[in-house]
């Protein structure tokens, strides 16, 4: 990310907070804030070409208990067994993840602001 996007991206949190601070009853603001972060922080970051790459790697990563299985069912087609029980395996995580209340993109985005933070502080070295 670009230091003219970081410091517009901090400038803009550093607001943000403050207007919360400043607010009387302020824990439904901050219960706000955390949610709409990792949002805000997509918003920001995706303009870096470095962040998509990451995120997809991520996301191919963690999804992979859902696409592995599929692979493995169509290489081993000919062998029954295994293919029900991979496709059995698979359709189940698939059906996980999109259920309601799974975090499924919360993890992949705190997964890519972890790294995201991890190659930015080793850049600064």
């Amino acid at each position: 990310m670009s230091n003219k996007v970081l410091d517009s991206y901090k400038e803009y949190q550093n607001r943000w907070k403050t207007s919360i601070r400043l607010k009387g009853n302020h824990w439904y603001s901050w219960l706000w804030y955390f949610i709409a972060f990792p949002f805000v922080w997509i918003f920001y970051n995706i303009r870096d070409w470095r962040t998509a790459v990451i995120f997809v790697i991520v996301f191919l990563t963690v999804s992979s208990e859902v696409w592995v299985p599929y692979s493995i069912a169509l290489i081993c087609w000919y062998n029954e067994p295994l293919r029900i029980t991979m496709l059995s395996v698979a359709s189940a995580c698939w059906l996980f993840w999109l259920g309601p209340g799974t975090p499924f993109l919360v993890i992949c985005i705190s997964l890519t602001m972890g790294i995201k933070a991890l190659f930015n502080k080793r850049r600064k070295k």
